[in-house]
């Protein structure tokens, strides 16, 4: 479990926080008041957006995993849903709107050194809108499933595309 380095003090009395067990955890708590600090992990939403037997991918402007082509998602806002995330997040990275077509996977991602989470990832497909870099991408296109770059980011995101090969889910029609 990380913590904010700049949280040091209690939010509820100002006093300094300490390290305790609770509940069998090591956990930051007021050294005065009874106020715990409960890390509960970040929601973020991915895309796998299909078109024909194509799938679209973002190579990244930001670290982690700069210059690596990943799949387009972002963190979900305390007013959003995870789709509607997804269609910002997608519109904001590559200019295309998009229809969620289905739930893929809830993923834990481990490897994203800023903080861990938990992310929804969905089988898109394009809308309309035109294709262009944007926000945190340098680049974005549309890869065949068998000509992926080698520079993939992102566990989750090699582990939703062998889904996706192994399904054979881009070029499938919707039912």
């Amino acid at each position: 479990m990380r913590h904010d380095e700049l949280e040091r003090f209690c939010t509820r009395c100002g006093a300094p926080l300490v390290d305790r067990q609770i509940e069998g955890r090591a956990r930051r708590a007021c050294s005065t008041c009874p106020h715990v600090v409960w890390v509960h992990p970040t929601v973020g939403a991915v895309a796998a957006v299909v078109q024909g037997v194509e799938i679209l991918l973002v190579r990244r402007r930001i670290a982690p995993f700069q210059g690596h082509w990943t799949l387009p998602a972002g963190y979900v806002e305390v007013d959003e849903t995870p789709e509607a995330a997804l269609r910002r997040e997608v519109a904001e990275e590559t200019g295309l709107d998009v229809e969620v077509e289905a739930l893929l996977d809830v993923l834990c991602n481990e490897d994203d050194p800023r903080r861990r989470g938990l992310v929804v990832a969905y089988l898109a497909r394009p809308l309309g809108g035109t294709l262009r870099a944007g926000d945190d991408a340098e680049e974005a296109r549309f890869f065949r499933l068998d000509g992926l770059p080698e520079q993939l980011g992102f566990a989750n995101n090699r582990r939703l595309l062998e889904t996706l090969v192994r399904r054979g889910q881009a070029g499938r029609s919707r039912s």
